[in-house]
């Protein structure tokens, strides 16, 4: 059984009927806002939409989205940090707020562990390496060749961790020599690829896909073991000559320290019934996302075990604290 199916049988088999849940308090009564940490019409933003429109929903009350992008998703952190712990402010957390930033900022003004309720993770988010189509390289080994006939005139963007972290392991794997560009999120970044501004791109498979069926934008490789069914035919960076290669993104719901218990359970069950409805399922695979809902304990030992690996990820790459 894969990883997804197992995630979502252990999520469903734990929930009660929602309505009988919701009808043991008053919670909510009112609007639920998450702090999204990416920019509108990234992939993770695109995904918290659709969930948001289908678990406000099944609470009865609705969900809105308030982007709060930079500082590698700190920003969005250090504010539901301090929220009250009242259910009413939530982040859509992932690699970047809850297990990178503790070791590539110097201070991220908040601890991801202790400052945070876990709810349930959401998914796992492949990237894929992304160049502009006019630049003359369709597979990754003449992608690295050409990046090494030309050491450090290739410039890359980082629109978060996990695309800096993504990029840093394939230069380091394949000993080419790049420039990283900070960008604000992974919409902003196509947008300087396109106009051939930067070279290439570890992006979102969501956020691409249209420049790469238009001819724009040409996608080399998938970061994740396991090729997406959203471009069957790209090859994963793994299988083309970088066996050791592999990267995920994901995301997850927190809310601040202290949630009660019983909003906690609601929240759960709200997301975890959206996440394995069959049409989520589907529209996760065609947005090149692997849909997951754990329990809250799974999460919380998730969240400690991805920081141990960020650690070593972060030393592998040679990313230091900014």
């Amino acid at each position: 059984m894969n990883i997804t199916r197992r995630s979502l049988m252990i999520a469903s088999a734990s929930l009660a009927p929602l309505g009988q849940a919701l009808a043991q308090g008053t919670y909510p009564n009112k609007t639920i806002k998450i702090v999204a940490p990416f920019t509108a019409g990234a992939a993770s933003d695109t995904l918290l939409r659709k969930i948001t429109e289908a678990a406000g929903k099944l609470l009865g009350q609705p969900m809105i989205v308030d982007n709060k992008p930079g500082a590698q998703a700190a920003i969005a952190a250090r504010i539901v940090a301090k929220a009250p712990n009242d259910g009413y402010t939530l982040i859509m957390g992932g690699n970047s707020s809850h297990a990178a930033n503790v070791h590539t900022l110097k201070n991220p003004g908040y601890d991801p562990v202790k400052d945070f309720t876990p709810i349930t993770q959401l998914s796992l988010n492949p990237l894929m390496l992304v160049v502009n189509a006019e630049l003359p390289v369709r597979t990754l080994q003449e992608f690295v060749s050409y990046a090494k006939e030309r050491p450090g005139k290739l410039n890359y963007a980082t629109g978060n961790s996990g695309m800096l972290v993504a990029a840093k392991l394939l230069t380091t794997n394949a000993g080419i020599d790049a420039m990283g560009v900070n960008y604000p999120g992974a919409a902003p970044a196509t947008t300087d690829l396109i106009a051939g501004r930067i070279d290439f791109i570890m992006n979102d498979p969501v956020v691409a896909a249209p420049f790469i069926k238009s001819g724009q934008l040409r996608a080399l490789g998938v970061t994740s073991k396991q090729r997406i069914p959203l471009f069957p035919n790209v090859p994963t960076i793994a299988e083309q000559g970088l066996p050791s290669y592999e990267y995920a993104s994901w995301s997850a719901m927190f809310a601040p320290a202290g949630l009660p218990a019983d909003i906690t359970r609601k929240l759960h069950q709200a997301f975890a019934q959206v996440m394995s409805d069959p049409e989520m399922v589907r529209f996760a695979a065609a947005a090149g996302i692997i849909p997951l809902a754990t329990t809250p304990e799974q999460l919380q030992a998730f969240v400690q075990e991805q920081i141990k690996l960020w650690e070593r990820w972060a030393k592998e790459s040679g990313i230091t604290p900014a």
